[in-house]
């Protein structure tokens, strides 16, 4: 018993040796060095105001890990993006509604973040694609994609939701009108 004890507790100190001697780079500092966290947020298509289209990336875990969701007309999706310091890469790894799995790595290219981006879906088929999400304004966000095996490509413009109008709440206690 005696020898399990000093065998964790020294599996405890190597632990935190080893922590504290990692770079203290988190995604947050990453995505700010690179300009990308104006990012954050919510994004919609402007025609339809995300009934086509709607993309939001939030802090899951803040300044650590990035959740990106995804709400298309035929699907929904999920990922989270986080920073390896490790191997100093930022992952993505994600699944939709229709059973695919994407996996992923983020960098950065001309003030644009790129994502390579593998999705296999249910049945097994593989698409490799390249989508680059490039901050225009702090309004606009332009999302492009490239096809690896095909070399289609496509883009599109995405804008901050239309704020929604604040309900006026009634006070309590406040006077109703009687319907006759």
């Amino acid at each position: 018993m005696k020898t399990l004890s000093k065998f964790l507790s020294l599996v405890a100190l190597s632990v935190s040796f080893a922590s504290s001697n990692l770079q203290a780079d988190t995604l947050g500092d990453v995505m700010k060095a690179e300009g990308i966290d104006k990012m954050l947020g919510t994004w919609v298509d402007a025609d339809t105001e995300g009934e086509n289209l709607k993309i939001s990336y939030r802090w899951k875990i803040k300044g650590h890990a990035v959740e990106l969701s995804l709400k298309t007309q035929e699907s929904t999706s999920t990922a989270l993006i986080i920073f390896d310091q490790g191997s100093e890469e930022v992952l993505h790894i994600g699944a939709n509604s229709k059973g695919a799995l994407t996996r992923g790595k983020w960098s950065t290219h001309d003030g644009a973040a790129v994502l390579d981006l593998t999705q296999t879906n249910a049945g097994g088929e593989v698409v490799e694609l390249k989508v680059t999400h490039k901050i225009v304004d702090k309004s606009t966000l332009t999302v492009g994609f490239e096809m690896k095996a095909t070399g289609d490509t496509g883009e599109i413009s995405l804008v901050r939701p239309a704020k929604k109008p604040k309900a006026k709440n009634e006070k309590p206690g406040g006077k109703k009108k009687k319907t006759e």
